[in-house]
């Protein structure tokens, strides 16, 4: 098998399951970093006398705001969807 580094190593039989949980595990990862990040600036803001908290809450987007995130919202599903439009490795005898 040659390894060429354009395809990613696959760990179970089926490439479904395989790319399933590739996803699931970016997603989870990405929303680790997100929740701690948010953690982390709501804590410095209070240390500020900043309740962001209330202020998130409130926050109503702009039209604009909503074009960034529907943007960002796209970058961050063709992120996650290159995983299963990828082709995938076949696992070796005796792998998991």
């Amino acid at each position: 098998m040659i390894e060429d580094g354009t395809r990613r190593q696959a760990f179970f039989e089926s490439d479904a399951v395989d790319q399933l949980v590739t996803m699931v595990l970016e997603l989870a990862a990405e929303q680790w970093v997100l929740r701690e990040r948010v953690y982390t600036i709501e804590k410095a803001a209070d240390s500020l006398g900043l309740n962001l908290s209330a202020a998130v809450e409130n926050h109503r987007f702009s039209d604009q705001e909503k074009t960034e995130l529907a943007g960002m919202r796209k970058a961050m599903i063709d992120n996650l969807m290159r995983s299963v439009n990828r082709e995938h490795r076949r696992p070796r005898q005796g792998a998991l």
